[in-house]
């Protein structure tokens, strides 16, 4: 009888736990309003979390995309108010999202510069280029430009919808595309990416600019919720993504990971911060909750990577002693 994998199923069972409790703590959990309610407020996290899935399975980081989202959110907030286009404001987030994200790209793949450093130069840089042109202060008088985090689509939310349209777009990559899998290929293992003739570095730079544009559409969103261009908005928006991504299954070692398992990670996340506000918890521990449980899920995975290694040593060797005997 084959043995149930608990592990596969991880997030799912905690996003059970999370709802069984949060059930106990508050009756009005399971009503329709506070679903939609939860859906929203973890729209933006889980449309950047889409894009650091797609970087780590490749074995890549992106530490910039919370700042990037800033910066790209308010700049598309001025656009707006000098323009008046919510399609140039728009089109303006994202696309600086996506310089961002080609910037990343080409630091990385051209000149082999550690992720983690390059994106985090990024995460001063971006933040750095925001406070110095707003001057620190904050883009009020934005009109319509709430449309994209506060409209509606019958019942259903703007960011919910966009959240969930990316979710489908990264599915049919990760799963349909032939890039989605050379992602898993090179972050399975690179070398033999490599030897198979996949152009790694173009599939590379093609994520973080994935991730960017990401960034910049999560930061319209952003925005758009708040109802103002808030430059400091973004600090901490990287950390959730991390968590949200790790605790959907993603490996941060590289080569396993799904959309929704992103997406149900996301609203582990969502729910967690729900418990923690329901019972009282101060913001500043909650930031030790949250870092200490990506550093059990980062635990976690790797040794469950360390265990199927083993199985499989044992398993070759089993295998290559019973070719033997029949020898």
């Amino acid at each position: 009888m084959k043995k149930l994998n608990l592990s596969k199923y991880a997030s799912v069972l905690i996003l059970l736990g999370l709802v069984i409790i949060c059930a106990f703590l508050d009756d009005s959990f399971f009503t329709a309003q506070n679903l939609i309610n939860v859906s929203r407020q973890i729209s933006v996290v889980t449309i950047l979390a889409f894009g650091e899935t797609m970087l780590i399975i490749a074995g890549q980081l992106d530490l910039s995309v919370g700042t990037n989202a800033a910066m790209s959110g308010t700049f598309a907030c001025i656009v707006y108010i000098a323009t008046g286009s919510l399609f140039i404001a728009l089109m303006t987030g994202i696309i600086l999202g996506g310089i961002v994200g080609v910037v990343n790209g080409i630091a990385v793949t051209q000149f082999s510069a550690p992720p983690f450093i390059v994106t985090l130069a990024m995460q001063q840089i971006t933040n750095g280029i925001i406070f110095l042109y707003t001057n620190g202060q904050n883009v009020y008088k934005i009109g319509d430009f709430r449309v994209f985090g506060q409209g509606s689509l019958g019942p259903i939310p703007i960011p919910v919808v966009i959240m969930l349209v990316i979710g489908i777009i990264s599915f049919i990559i990760l799963k349909k595309t032939k890039y989605g899998r050379y992602l898993y290929a090179i972050g399975g293992n690179e070398d033999a990416a490599v030897a198979s003739g996949i152009k790694v570095k173009k599939v590379k730079m093609a994520a973080y600019i994935i991730s960017g544009l990401l960034a910049g559409l999560g930061g319209v969103v952003l925005m758009s919720r708040l109802n103002a261009g808030l430059p400091a908005s973004g600090t901490g928006l990287e950390t959730d993504a991390l968590m949200a991504t790790i605790i959907g299954g993603t490996s941060f070692t590289g080569g396993i990971g799904t959309a929704p398992g992103t997406l149900i990670g996301s609203f582990v996340i969502g729910i967690l911060n729900n418990i923690m506000n329901l019972v009282g918890i101060q913001s500043y521990l909650q930031y030790i909750l949250k870092g200490t449980l990506i550093i059990i899920a980062v635990i976690f995975d790797i040794q469950s990577k360390q265990r199927k290694r083993v199985v499989r040593i044992v398993g070759d060797q089993e295998v290559t002693a019973q070719k033997k005997d029949k020898n």
